[in-house]
């Protein structure tokens, strides 16, 4: 409809023009012949080509050729031309006539297009500065919504995903129009699709409304909405300018997200430092005294000359330092694996010994349990670290007793399987927790259920240690109630163990 209205305004211009330029030739035709007529209706048409498209240029050439021939050319007020001159003239006029408004129209067309060129890059490049100038991204979102607005008229809307993990898109408070149900509902087909749209409303296309998602190439960032002022929709060359201007304001978006990023690994980086120095900083501060006190209840509790009170006193002084000094071990040990500086001293162990020498050190912890060592005999030397998987195997069987009530068995299991050697540590107590049975390997991970104490470092170590060595661990829950953890560890075959020993 507005583009009918404008052609109209064009052919009325024309006929004006037309009937302007009638009026003075009908005027200067009492000085000048008819043929010179005809140059005044030449200059009104090359006048007209300044301000209007070609059909009207068209329109007013036929006009003034038939105008002349009508109002000047013998005889007048008839079409009949007599003379063959003024026939040639005629033809001649219209042809170059309208030759020459064709060529003054297009120069026009070019200028415009050239003029908006140019106005497009200077808008693009305003955005661009403003946006390199933000601080944050709340900064380069509302300078981006003030600009669009300014740029195309139009009320602007900025639909960002969700901070919460979810898939809905959230209008930016700094919108200057709230898209409804349904036109939020076509914001977030754009995004998931990553294609621009004309909004949709009740099934109806609005051209009015214009979605762009914010993409530089990969998934989109979010929505860029233009509403215009009235139902006009936006012209071919605006929709270009929108499109690049949602692409400028994602490659900003993703380089402000980048930034972030690494600001925040940075300042991760930073405390994660920190905290492993404070860390081993308060761990040996901590052995030294440990050490003293530990030593000085077992002299204290081999004593003749104390009570029995006081030795029990003695005993739970003992016992408690033992347990803060596993404690420390521990921070070290998690220390030690989160930096990368454990380095594994693999050697030939026997895994019968390696049991004993783990049951031995949790004694006082399985004292309210029955263990079961099922461990067969013969079974071939693995290569591993001796100190390193004795520590890991005691953390199970520390993490058994504490997780399963009293007299509650233990066993301990070991088996061949697959050029794998198999260590199982099982129990019946109340399990894991379904959820995530890998979670439990993680730093500081302490069950809902768990008993009051304890630093939710033991089974992190496990796994470290024995990764370290190049195996794995797994836990599952047993059939009929319980855990069963697995330490999977490569086994050498006899015949090279043979062959090295020779």
């Amino acid at each position: 409809m507005n583009r009918l209205r404008l052609a109209w305004r064009d052919f009325a211009t024309a006929f004006g023009v037309f009937a302007i330029a009638s009026c003075l030739n009908l005027w200067l035709a009492r000085w000048i012949g008819y043929q010179a007529v005809a140059l005044v209706y030449l200059l009104a048409v090359v006048l007209l080509a300044l301000a209007v498209g070609r059909g009207a240029i068209l329109f007013g050439t036929g006009l003034s050729a038939l105008g002349w021939n009508y109002l000047f050319v013998p005889p007048k007020y008839s079409f009949h031309i007599a003379g063959f001159y003024d026939k040639m003239m005629l033809a001649m006029y219209f042809v170059v006539a309208l030759t020459v408004g064709q060529l003054t129209a297009l120069l026009r067309a070019q200028r415009l297009i050239e003029q908006q060129r140019e106005k497009d890059s200077t808008a693009l490049f305003l955005l661009t500065r403003e946006l390199a100038d933000s601080g944050d991204s709340a900064d380069i979102v509302s300078k981006a919504i003030r600009h669009a607005g300014k740029v195309f008229n139009a009320q602007v809307a900025l639909l960002l995903p969700g901070g919460d993990g979810s898939s809905d898109l959230v209008v930016h408070p700094g919108s200057t129009w709230v898209p409804d149900v349904a036109e939020q509902r076509t914001s977030l087909r754009v995004f998931e699709q990553n294609r621009a749209s004309d909004a949709e409303i009740n099934g109806i296309t609005q051209p009015h409304l214009w979605l762009l998602p914010l993409t530089a190439g990969g998934p989109a960032a979010g929505v860029l909405g233009l509403r215009t002022s009235t139902a006009a929709p936006l012209a071919a060359a605006q929709r270009a300018l929108a499109e690049n201007f949602a692409r400028q304001i994602a490659l900003v978006l993703d380089r402000q997200r980048l930034r972030d990023q690494e600001v925040r690994s940075r300042l991760l980086a930073e405390s994660e430092r920190l905290g492993r120095t404070l860390l081993n900083s308060v761990s040996h501060e901590l052995r030294t005294p440990l050490a003293a006190i530990t030593t000085a209840a077992n002299t204290l509790r081999n004593s003749s000359e104390l009570t029995s009170i006081q030795q029990k006193l003695a005993v739970e002084i003992e016992f408690a330092s033992d347990r803060l000094n596993r404690v420390v071990e521990g921070l070290l040990s998690a220390a030690r694996l989160h930096s990368g500086q454990l380095q594994p001293q693999l050697d030939w162990c026997d895994i019968s010994d390696l049991v004993k020498v783990a049951l031995r050190t949790t004694s006082k912890y399985l004292s309210g349990h029955a263990v079961q060592n099922r461990v067969p005999p013969g079974l071939p030397l693995v290569k591993a670290d001796f100190v390193l998987l004795e520590q890991a195997l005691g953390n199970l069987l520390m993490n058994a007793a504490a997780h399963t009530p009293p007299g509650t068995p233990v066993e301990i299991n070991a088996r061949i399987d697959e050029n794998k050697l198999l260590l199982e540590v099982a129990d019946r107590g109340p399990g894991i927790p379904r959820k995530d049975p890998d979670q439990i390997f993680e730093l500081f991970h302490r069950a809902p259920t768990a008993k009051p104490g304890g630093t939710g470092l033991g089974l992190a170590i496990v796994k470290g240690f024995v990764e370290a060595q190049g195996g794995t661990v797994r836990a599952a829950n047993r059939s009929g109630g319980g855990a069963l953890f697995s330490l999977s560890l490569p086994a050498i075959e006899i015949a090279k163990l043979q062959e090295e020993r020779a």
